[in-house]
């Protein structure tokens, strides 16, 4: 059995991309964002930027020197005291997501590992059984299965089901997706809120067509009164995922060469070469064909 992390795009850690440990790309969320700011590479200077670009909704711990004297490392932390490395351009500009140099070398990566804890790993096989039982819903008809946690308000996540959609109805892959509650303080009651519905499957369709990109808000909206067991699922939900090594959405779950395979966050344009190379479905027994 083996676990992955792959990078594609919230240290949600989540991602479509390093989930937890490397890129605010799952705490935060997007490629680039610009702002205008002081003139000294400092601290200040860095807390100017992420307070403008987050909102107030994340502030900086510390920084660093980066690999060139133009770039300052961040480490940024999030109202969920998750913590992720951003990069400041020439004290103006705010760099999110992996930021590869021109040996091809991701210094993201290498500045999470340096600066950040590391989760522990692991192995996919302890997370299968109860990821078969815990609540949440399957779709598609035929091919292998996957599992899929994720959150309501996940970005990545959002972009994840828009590409499941076709190769799901052309019989390629099934999913079984597991709703979490972490990225942000509505995330649990709307994904108890589709546990809660009479299809749930459905229900989290409906909160994909509304998904507002701008805000990263899933289209759901909590029920006033949410059933005391489907918050509960959700929390029992989102334990397993943090027991996975990552509290990171999406996380998939899969067979790949008969050995179960356990993927912090993905990038889209890989899902093709992914759903490719599955072999058998995941169980509680293992991988089976």
């Amino acid at each position: 059995m083996e676990t992955e992390d792959r990078s594609g795009g919230k240290k949600a850690r989540v991602g479509f991309g390093k989930s937890a440990g490397a890129a605010l790309g799952a705490l935060f969320f997007g490629p680039l964002l610009l702002a205008g700011c002081a003139t000294s590479p400092n601290l200040q200077s860095a807390e100017h930027l992420v307070q403008d670009n987050f909102h107030g909704k994340a502030h900086v711990v510390k920084v660093f020197p980066g690999p060139t004297q133009k770039l300052t490392g961040i480490i940024a932390e999030n109202s969920q005291h998750q913590q992720g490395i951003l990069w400041m351009l020439s004290n103006r500009y705010l760099l999110l997501g992996p930021v590869v140099n021109d040996k091809g070398q991701d210094i993201t990566q290498a500045a999470t590992e340096k600066y950040l804890p590391q989760p522990r790993k692991v192995p996919a096989g302890q997370i299968a059984p109860a990821a078969m039982q815990a609540p949440g819903f399957t779709i598609g008809h035929a091919g292998p299965l996957m599992v899929v946690f994720a959150d309501p308000n996940c970005i990545y996540c959002h972009l994840l089901w828009e590409a499941l959609q076709k190769p799901v109805a052309d019989g390629q892959l099934r999913v079984k997706l597991i709703p979490v509650g972490f990225l942000k303080d509505s995330s649990a009651a709307k994904a108890a809120t589709i546990l809660a519905a009479p299809d749930p499957a459905a229900a989290w369709a409906e909160n994909e067509m509304g998904f507002d990109k701008s805000t990263e808000e899933g289209g759901t909206r909590p029920l006033a009164q949410i059933p005391a067991e489907d918050m509960k699922a959700v929390h029992a939900n989102t334990a397993l995922l943090q027991s996975s090594g990552e509290e990171a959405t999406p996380t998939l779950l899969f067979c790949r060469k008969k050995r179960m395979v356990l993927v912090h966050g993905i990038a889209v344009r890989g899902l093709p070469a992914l759903i490719h190379s599955l072999r058998g479905d995941v169980s509680a027994e293992g991988c089976t064909p």
